[in-house]
């Protein structure tokens, strides 16, 4: 691969490899708030280069209305142009759809679903979009280069012009372009890389006009205007990890070399037209920076200055556990538990549970199944976290209502009373999913003036016995409902409960 000369290109190009590294990473919700802001850097850069390149087809403008023989220079300068706008808005328009299919933008104008893969997926690999994009981006150069009527000129110019599509690596699993660069990336991710490709055609649109312009006999421009970026690793760390932040002037110039770089007054080597400043969390809380860019012309020896302050939060370790329903554990159902760690990724935490299996959901996400009555220690460790315990109660289910109907004694009709098929346990205000069932009752029958019968009931449903019981219930009868037991999840044996009484009325 050919090492770009210009040093704008330069810095772009190492941002989109740091971008490319970053996304084969289980991402946190900072490092996608970072991929936004190096869309908004990127979405500025291009704009300034937009102007820049203006500031170019002006000259040429201006030449060939001066030179009559420097007017095809400007009439393809214009093709160029055209050619470069719609191609950045046929992007855009992509962008937009994008966002708009996974939410919107919120109050702050940020994209609401930054962790979207689906509609990424689905647009751009499932539904061709992204193999519209590639061959879009193989015309889009054809075109550009064809706008140059030199043969030796036109192909140096093919070799250094960054808008491309890359080849996909021999050892990847993507079948082609368009899964290569955007299966399953978030629209966080997503958004900077068709970013990427808007600002390459900008630079390519320099690259032309800039021939053209020379062609003129004037000298190119310098931009009148420049961005300083410090695209950080992380803006929240904990004690003891380390602070990496890049640092580059976001212009595209030719001068870009002529630059030197401080931090709080600490002079920063500058290679390539950037600078990695790196310091080490020792203190917790916001840290600031504050970044002075000085830009030197070549020509007038004049000194531009560009400040911008940088900053990240650092934090301690911690770990907070949380069971979802309630502050115990109960035996027989499946006990949510939520678990969050601050400044340890996902992929190191170590969870286990003494008393009880668990199961992963997902990040942060566990089901607890205790296995016996007492007490349950989750212990959270992993990723240079002390481990740390968390004690829960495990009780048993408590005991259910034993109802008939949605009554549990008292007055009852006899068609009522009649009607029911049996006796019923109920939980009542448990926030889990779980029924508990009659084992067995005794059900004695006392009728006004008569002699009581008794009879033995297998289950919650009347049998042959007890129905007859129940179908002989006439006003004065009072029903005893007694020797009842019931079992619930998570019991060995089944639970005495409390008797009933009817009075039938």
């Amino acid at each position: 691969m050919s090492i770009p000369k210009e040093p704008r290109q330069l810095m772009i190009n190492i941002m989109y490899i740091v971008l490319t590294a970053m996304l084969a990473l289980n991402v946190s919700a900072e490092v996608l708030n970072a991929f936004l802001s190096m869309n908004s850097s990127l979405n500025e850069s291009t704009e300034i280069m937009n102007k820049s390149n203006e500031q170019l087809m002006a000259a040429i403008t201006e030449q060939a209305e001066a030179y009559a023989q420097f007017q095809p220079y400007a009439e393809r300068g214009k093709e160029v142009q055209k050619i470069a706008q719609d191609f950045s808005k046929y992007v855009e328009d992509i962008k937009t759809t994008l966002v708009e299919a996974s939410g919107g933008l919120n109050e702050d104008g940020q994209p609401v679903g930054i962790k979207n893969k689906d509609v990424t997926t689905r647009m751009l690999v499932t539904e061709g979009l992204g193999d519209e994009l590639e061959k879009k981006i193989h015309q889009v150069r054809e075109d550009l280069l064809a706008k140059i009527t030199d043969e030796e000129v036109r192909t140096q110019l093919a070799a250094t012009l960054p808008v491309k599509v890359e080849t996909v690596p021999e050892n990847s699993d993507k079948e082609n372009w368009a899964q290569f660069k955007f299966q399953q990336m978030p629209i966080a991710a997503v958004l900077p890389l068709l970013a990427k490709i808007q600002n390459d055609v900008e630079i390519s649109e320099t690259s032309i006009l800039g021939y053209f312009y020379k062609k003129t006999g004037s000298t190119v421009l310098k931009p009148d205007q420049f961005l300083p970026i410090a695209a950080t690793n992380s803006s929240y760390l904990t004690v003891g990890e380390k602070f990496s932040a890049e640092l580059f002037l976001g212009a595209y110039s030719s001068t870009a070399d002529n630059i030197s770089i401080k931090v709080d007054g600490r002079n920063i080597p500058v290679r390539n037209g950037k600078a990695v400043f790196d310091a080490t969390a020792s203190s917790l809380g916001e840290q600031s920076h504050r970044m002075v860019v000085s830009l030197r012309d070549p020509v007038s020896g004049k000194v531009e200055r560009f400040e911008k302050t940088f900053g990240y939060t650092v934090g301690e370790k911690s770990v907070a556990v949380a069971a979802d329903k309630m502050n115990v554990f109960y035996v027989g159902v499946d006990n949510p538990l939520s678990l969050s760690a601050a400044g340890v990724p996902s992929t190191e935490i170590q969870v286990r549970a003494t008393n009880a299996s668990l199961d992963k959901v997902s990040n942060g996400k566990y089901i607890v199944k205790p296995t016996a009555i007492g007490e349950s220690k989750i212990t959270v460790s992993g990723g240079g976290l002390d481990p740390a315990v968390f004690k829960y109660r495990v009780k048993k289910i408590p005991d259910p209502q034993i109802l008939i109907g949605q009554e549990k004694g008292g007055e009852m009709s006899a068609a009522e009373f009649r009607v029911h098929p049996g006796i019923r346990a109920h939980l009542e205000n448990f926030d889990f999913e779980a029924r508990c069932s009659i084992q067995g009752f005794e059900l004695t029958r006392l009728p006004r003036g008569g002699d009581a019968q008794s009879e033995l009931n297998r289950g919650g449903t009347y049998t042959g016995a007890t129905k007859r019981l129940v179908n002989a219930a006439t006003s004065g009868d009072t029903y005893y409902f007694e020797k009842i037991k019931a079992r619930c999840p998570g019991d060995k044996v089944g639970r005495k409960m409390n008797g009933m009484i009817f009075k039938i009325k």
